[in-house]
């Protein structure tokens, strides 16, 4: 079985790193970022991550058809994995993916705010209006039993309940924060994390910044937001930490206006049992990392940050 998988593959790359660098970045990410203390983060290392590395990853070195050393350090190896990026383009949406139906109504709220010279008002105003929606959409998804219930005129109905009311919203700043209101107007007594999450210039990284979150929240339903996901780096960076907190993958979905293809995929396979709620899927990402046809940088378009000398 695993050799059929094995030959199904185009190309089979290895990205390997010192033990003593994925234990460093292990630690470093895990107290720093996550809140975590040593003692819990190396026994978890000692007992799980390590045997299981050497048992089931180490040992597929041997398919590998390249393998490449220190990681992302490696430049020339870093040029293979950026090219191997674009290997989704054409390949099937994952079932995973809920796509808002593309009425004319949802159609003509895009034309909106990704015309460039949409006013900011207006801009915020039809972005509100699709994020409405949205996020209706995904409460759609979420688990409702039978309910029976007496109307007014003495006549049972036979209606819906939503199975769960712990729901709780997550927004990724800043941009995620337009969506809290939305989710907030359609829950009620919703409680509300947020994390904030930012890319290491230097390392082209995401690195965790700021955390917010219910104590409880592994017993919760999790509505995870961002108004756009192109690479998915950061999406991805959020739903480890909501792992992190015991939250199951399954009680995620991440709820985003806008999403690039290659980040759809990239979410879907890392994390199959997370659902990923949209309005529309872009085909590509530019140099800047903006979502192409995309709506350039929505956070500087809703906040008013926008350069006026940046054409998006």
């Amino acid at each position: 079985m695993i050799g059929f998988f094995l030959q199904m593959l185009d190309m089979k790359v290895f990205v390997d790193t010192d033990a003593d660098v994925r234990l460093a970045r292990r630690l470093r990410r895990d107290i720093s970022n996550r809140g975590r203390d040593l003692e819990g983060v190396l026994k978890q290392y000692c007992n799980l991550v390590q045997p299981a590395f050497n048992h089931y990853i180490a040992p597929s070195m041997i398919h590998a058809d390249i393998i490449v050393p220190r990681g992302g350090e490696n430049e020339r190896g870093f040029k293979v994995r950026e090219k191997l990026a674009h290997s989704y383009t054409g390949q099937p949406l994952p079932s995973s993916l809920f796509l808002l139906p593309s009425t004319p109504q949802v159609r003509g709220l895009h034309t909106f705010i990704r015309n460039k010279d949409t006013p900011r008002d207006e801009f915020i105003f039809y972005s509100k209006r699709l994020i409405r929606l949205v996020i209706e959409y995904a409460l759609s998804l979420l688990p409702f039993k039978e309910q029976i219930v007496d109307t007014p005129q003495g006549v049972p109905y036979v209606g819906k309940r939503c199975a769960t009311d712990k729901i709780c919203g997550v927004s990724i700043l800043r941009a995620g924060e337009t969506m809290e209101q939305a989710v907030c107007d359609v829950c009620k007594d919703i409680r509300i994390g947020k994390i904030l999450i930012q890319t290491n210039t230097s390392t082209g990284e995401p690195e965790l910044y700021y955390l917010r979150l219910p104590k409880d929240i592994k017993d919760y339903k999790v509505i995870l937001m961002d108004a756009t996901v192109a690479t998915g780096a950061a999406a991805m960076m959020a739903i480890r930490v909501l792992l992190d907190h015991d939250v199951l993958e399954e009680n995620i979905l991440i709820v985003s206006l806008l999403m690039a293809e290659s980040g759809v995929h990239t979410i879907a396979y890392a994390f199959p049992g997370v659902q990923i709620v949209t309005t529309a899927v872009d085909p590509e990402i530019n140099e800047k990392f903006y979502v192409i046809p995309g709506i350039g940088n929505f956070g500087d378009r809703y906040f008013g940050t926008e350069p006026r000398d940046v054409k998006t």
